[in-house]
């Protein structure tokens, strides 16, 4: 198996697993081509949210404030269309 295609953890969570094997039952590879593109959109958009959200607290707990619309932002964030 090609070393960038390994699962991040061993410990893989049954609902993903489900859903990958739901995607291939149901929509067969074409399905899981989709699904593996539509995994990579929503994984640069949470990598970029996580960035985000470090770089903020970061500038946040060194004027010694957080803000409690973290969640929201975040929330915000990842649910925003992204630019097409």
């Amino acid at each position: 198996m090609d070393p960038q295609m390994r699962p991040a953890t061993p410990d893989v969570d049954p609902m993903v697993t489900a859903a990958v094997k739901n995607v291939r039952d149901r929509f067969g590879s074409e399905g899981l081509r989709d699904l593996m593109a539509l995994a990579q959109m929503e994984l640069r958009n949470a990598e970029q949210a996580e960035r985000r959200l470090a770089y903020d607290e970061s500038a946040n707990t060194s004027s010694g404030s957080l803000d409690a619309a973290d969640t929201q932002a975040w929330l915000a964030f990842t649910e925003a269309e992204p630019d097409r």
